[in-house]
């Protein structure tokens, strides 16, 4: 899936956001950059952009900006925005304040200030999110990641290093996304073959950039397609130890009170998965049985109040054992382990 995550119903929305609420948690966060003229004068500046551009005059336009349009971090925006375009960290803004912006780069900051006050994601803008300590390149083409997608990594990865007898440990990812479930993994498990299906064109490109840029490409396999129909004639049937997923789980229903930064702006094709939010599961998890080894796992993260539903999916199939749950930072069980077992009657 071309990936997700800052706020949003079931599980997905941008870094920052609580993916699994829908309230609106107010984030304060003043700015030292900003003299205290800036800080008293509320209206002296409000909606004109500063004749002057240094680095104090334009976060503080920029945080009543975004401030005015209702976003709940403005002025911790309007630093990451402007620290991004300047190419220096944000302790740099503090450090030198009255330091003087180009025009070019003033010009830039105010499209990109104006984009974040219609809801363009943060991520989008600075085309940065952060995964388990990684850098990755994100825009519109792919799902944002988000911190709850650590967990599943995090779970193959420790059921990798049981696997201390395979000579190469087979991955197959599907929904690739931005890349960060693959590219992880091709870092973190030295002797991994990964397979990575996207049926986005748009999707694998980014994840390839991401790739590249962590220096994994040669260990991951990026296949266009639908679910497994790509893996054929791969020659690994019945030898995959691993297929992991964060598929699109969120139903027509809800996608509606999604927030605004992922209903209008993140694919939707990413985030919704039928009437129920299970059609990708049910769809893998029918498709299983002729790639996995015996003994593979399949590894999904899923939205909230569909793991048990999952778990009775993979209950169904006669071919897996008790599925096991692990729990999110908000105690949602969130990720769905499943091991192969000899099918029964």
């Amino acid at each position: 899936m071309s990936k997700r995550y800052c706020n949003y119903i079931s599980n997905r929305v941008s870094p920052g956001f609580s993916l699994h609420s829908l309230s609106n948690h107010k984030k304060t966060h003043t700015s030292p950059i900003l003299s205290p003229q800036y800080e008293n004068n509320t209206d002296s500046l409000k909606n004109t952009f500063p004749d002057k551009y240094t680095i104090s005059s334009l976060v503080h336009w920029a945080s009543k900006l975004l401030q005015e349009h209702g976003i709940d971090s403005p002025s911790l925006d309007a630093e990451v925005i402007l620290s991004h375009l300047l190419v220096c960290k944000r302790i740099d803004l503090y450090i030198h304040p009255d330091q003087p912006v180009e025009e070019t780069v003033a010009m830039r900051y105010k499209k990109s200030i104006q984009r974040r006050s219609q809801r363009v994601p943060l991520q989008y803008i600075t085309n940065h999110a952060e995964f388990m300590s990684l850098e990755f390149f994100v825009d519109e083409r792919v799902l944002i990641p988000r911190p709850e997608t650590e967990l599943l990594v995090e779970a193959v990865i420790k059921k990798a290093q049981i696997l201390t007898r395979e000579n190469e440990i087979v991955i197959v990812d599907i929904g690739v996304g931005s890349g960060n479930i693959a590219v992880t993994l091709a870092k973190k498990i030295d002797n991994a073959r990964i397979f990575a299906i996207d049926i986005s064109p748009d999707a694998l490109a980014v994840a390839k950039i991401n790739a590249q840029r962590h220096d994994v490409f040669s260990k991951i396999t990026f296949l266009c397609g639908d679910i497994f129909q790509p893996l054929e004639g791969c020659e690994i049937e019945s030898k995959v130890n691993f297929i992991v997923s964060n598929p699109p789980y969120i139903s027509s229903n809800e996608f509606h009170d999604l927030q605004k930064e992922v209903r209008d702006f993140e694919p939707y094709g990413a985030l919704v998965s039928g009437q129920d939010g299970l059609q990708m599961f049910k769809r893998i998890i029918a498709n299983t049985h002729t790639w996995l080894k015996p003994g593979g796992f399949v590894i999904f993260e899923a939205g909230e109040k569909q793991a048990r539903k999952i778990a009775m999916l993979f209950d169904e199939t006669r071919c897996f054992k008790k599925a096991a749950f692990i729990k999110d930072y908000q105690h949602i069980s969130r990720i769905v382990i499943a091991q192969m077992e000899e099918c029964r009657g």
